[in-house]
C-alpha cells in the first residue's frame, strides 16, 4: 500500500501542474500542450447550443482562454478585457471557455456587452479538453471545472504560448499574450 501511494504522488507531480487557488493547492490533470506541440481539435458548445471546434488548423490566430467561471469577479474581468483588446487586433479569433451552462454565458455575454469573443461551454464532454491541462483534478470541491489557462495557437495549429495562472484569482498576462499573438499576425 505504502508503495502505491508513493507512486500516486511521483505520477502528480511528473504528469500534473500545481497553482493555487486563494492560496491553497490546486492540482491539474496534467501539465497541457507545450509549446511547439500542436493543438487538438475539440467541440464545446455555444450560448445558442451550437457545436463549434476549438483548436487544430485555422485560417486565423486562436486564443483559447480556459476560465473557472463566467460567473466570478476575474473572470468577469478577464473576458471583459479579452473582449476589448481583441477589438483592436486583426486575423484573431478569442475563445473564452468554462463549465458554466449555455443559459448563463448568454446571460452574462447580454449584461456585459460582450461581442468580439466567442464565449463557450464545455459541460458535455471533455475528454479532448483535458489534453490541454486546464482542468481541476484535487481538491474535490473544485474537481472537473478550469483553472486559468491560456493559449496562443498558430494558424498551422501549433502552440506558440501558453500560460498557467499560478494562483486562480489572478488574471492572466495580456500583455505577454498580446505580444505572441501580434508575433503570429501577418
Amino acid at each position: 500500500m505504502k508503495n502505491i501511494l508513493t507512486l500516486i504522488l511521483l505520477s502528480s507531480v511528473v504528469w500534473a501542474t500545481t497553482v493555487t487557488f486563494k492560496g491553497e493547492e490546486v492540482t491539474l490533470n496534467s501539465k497541457g500542450i507545450k509549446v511547439g506541440h500542436d493543438a487538438p481539435e475539440f467541440t464545446v458548445v455555444s450560448k445558442d447550443f451550437t457545436e463549434v471546434k476549438v483548436g487544430g488548423k485555422k485560417d486565423k490566430v486562436q486564443v483559447i482562454a480556459f476560465l473557472p467561471s463566467f460567473d466570478s469577479s476575474t473572470c468577469k474581468l478577464e473576458t471583459i478585457a479579452f473582449n476589448s483588446k481583441v477589438s483592436e487586433m486583426k486575423n484573431v479569433l478569442v475563445t473564452v471557455i468554462s463549465k458554466d451552462l449555455p443559459f448563463a454565458i448568454g446571460k452574462f455575454c447580454a449584461d456585459n456587452k460582450i461581442k468580439n469573443v466567442m464565449t463557450l461551454s464545455d459541460y458535455k464532454d471533455s475528454n479532448t479538453v483535458l489534453r490541454y491541462g486546464a482542468t481541476i483534478s484535487s481538491p474535490v470541491f473544485l474537481e472537473g471545472f478550469f483553472a486559468r489557462v491560456v493559449y496562443v495557437v498558430d494558424t498551422n495549429g501549433k502552440v506558440a504560448y501558453k500560460e498557467v495562472v499560478k494562483e486562480i484569482h489572478h488574471e492572466p498576462n495580456y500583455n505577454e499574450v498580446i505580444r505572441a499573438v501580434n508575433r503570429l499576425s501577418y
